[in-house]
């Protein structure tokens, strides 16, 4: 594995709070985030597209699945996503896009805790808190 992307925090910004690591060209194949305390946070299923994505979301409604957090795209990775319960609780997530091609010698991306809200949740920049408060 090879360091991708990270979350920076504390007042030196020197504690690594968040890792996205790869052995491929994907931005990620395996993310650690730091936590209050220890869990499953997700479990990923790569879609082919953004229109797959939202035809999850299609299916997801007309089922009335527990959806976390709708259609978005993350500032991390820059994949597009959605985020939602099965039906034993677990959080669950479709993830499309491939905002770059990870790279040994690429530059990491380091996001500082002020930049967090853009990091997981582009467009708004608002954090949802079940999503940092649920695990399984």
């Amino acid at each position: 594995f090879f360091l991708t992307e990270q979350v920076l925090v504390g007042p030196e910004a020197n504690i690594q709070a968040a890792t996205w690591m790869a052995t491929t060209t994907t931005p990620h194949d395996i993310a650690f985030v730091g936590g209050p305390r220890s869990g499953l946070h997700h479990i990923a299923y790569f879609l082919d597209s953004w229109h797959d994505v939202l035809k999850a979301a299609d299916i997801m409604a007309k089922n009335k699945v527990r959806i976390d957090v709708a259609p978005t795209r993350h500032g991390i990775t820059r994949g597009e996503t959605i985020y939602f319960f099965d039906p034993s609780g677990n959080r669950n997530e479709t993830f499309a896009g491939l905002g770059y091609l990870a790279q040994r010698d690429r530059p990491v991306t380091t996001w500082s805790e002020d930049k967090l809200g853009s990091g997981i949740f582009y467009h708004t920049g608002d954090l949802v808190p079940s999503f940092t408060d649920v695990y399984t």
